[in-house]
């Protein structure tokens, strides 16, 4: 049987795994809710300040207590036991099949704006020139957000939109660039992801790579909108403060604009040393069970938190 206090179940993990992210309503219960909320109200911080980061293991705790910031520990102490509340490490590892690492937490605030946050792109891109591929990341490393709301968001109002299993092509680009089958070019923006897989050696690489003739076709016929019109909401999705999506930073995604309200986030990102799943949750069986083991998993070792 599942792990009892799991917030995501078999279902969850093979729709993130074919679709790159899920959505979970009601990953916070009110009291928990109002007590991040509280937190966040007190800074303010834009994405990125550097206050906005927390700490992930005891080094920043202590940190904390050198500087004598009694009260940012005491924070921390929540956000960190709320994560061992809601088994984050736990379902990380199942998501990946392997022991998975809290990277980093954040906590910020959007304010109302008629503006995009950002654009559509995937973080996992490479960028740098085609002469360094002794600099880029191997592609099996993996990294899984959760993003969870404090406030209300929806279409124009703050949700993150993402395009379902571009994660797929991302990580396939990747391996293919990595292992040098196909050449770099730039592929961080949706144009230019899109002008990279339409060039006939990388789509073959592709296709055979993920086994999909139709991948490629079908994903540029549902972002073609960035040729007719720029944008669109056709990914776009509406959930409650404490409602959550997890998602592989990997795939094709953007942060839009808040008209209607102020936006409150909490995140999240565990990342693996290893890739096992991620990377595979395609190309392999659908997992067959979500038992949890009597060993080690959940007890991740904290590394140092960096930014997106």
């Amino acid at each position: 049987m599942f792990h009892e206090k799991a917030l995501v179940n078999l279902k969850d993990i093979n729709n993130l795994r074919e679709n790159g992210i899920v959505k979970i309503k009601n990953f916070l219960d009110e009291n928990e809710l109002k007590e991040i909320r509280n937190i966040t109200k007190l800074y303010l911080l834009p994405k990125n300040h550097p206050k906005s980061y927390r700490s992930t293991n005891i080094r920043f705790l202590l940190y904390k207590i050198l500087k004598l910031n009694f009260k940012k520990f005491k924070q921390d102490i929540k956000i960190l036991n709320l994560a061992k509340k809601k088994n984050l490490n736990f379902i990380s590892n199942r998501i990946f099949g392997e022991k998975s690492y809290l990277q980093f937490i954040d906590i910020y605030h959007t304010p109302v704006s008629d503006e995009n946050l950002l654009p559509w792109h995937t973080d996992m891109a490479y960028q740098g020139d085609e002469k360094n591929y002794e600099g880029f990341v191997n592609p099996d490393q993996d990294f899984l957000k959760f993003f969870i709301y404090l406030t209300d968001v929806g279409p124009d109002n703050g949700c993150t939109s993402y395009i379902p299993k571009s994660h797929k092509i991302a990580y396939a680009i990747r391996k293919g660039i990595f292992e040098r089958a196909i050449k770099f070019q730039p592929y961080f923006t949706l144009k230019e992801f899109r002008n990279f897989i339409s060039k006939k050696e990388n789509a073959d690489f592709i296709k055979n790579f993920l086994n999909d003739n139709n991948i490629i076709d079908e994903f540029l016929k549902k972002t073609n909108f960035v040729n007719e019109k720029g944008d669109a909401n056709d990914f776009d999705f509406s959930l409650k403060a404490g409602d959550a999506i997890i998602f592989d930073e990997g795939g094709l995604h953007k942060a839009s604009k808040c008209l209607h309200s102020e936006r409150l986030v909490l995140r999240y990102i565990y990342a693996t040393k290893k890739r096992n799943v991620i990377s595979n949750l395609f190309l392999r069986k659908k997992t067959q069970n979500f038992f949890h083991q009597p060993d080690n998993l959940g007890k991740g070792r904290p590394i140092l938190p960096t930014n997106e």
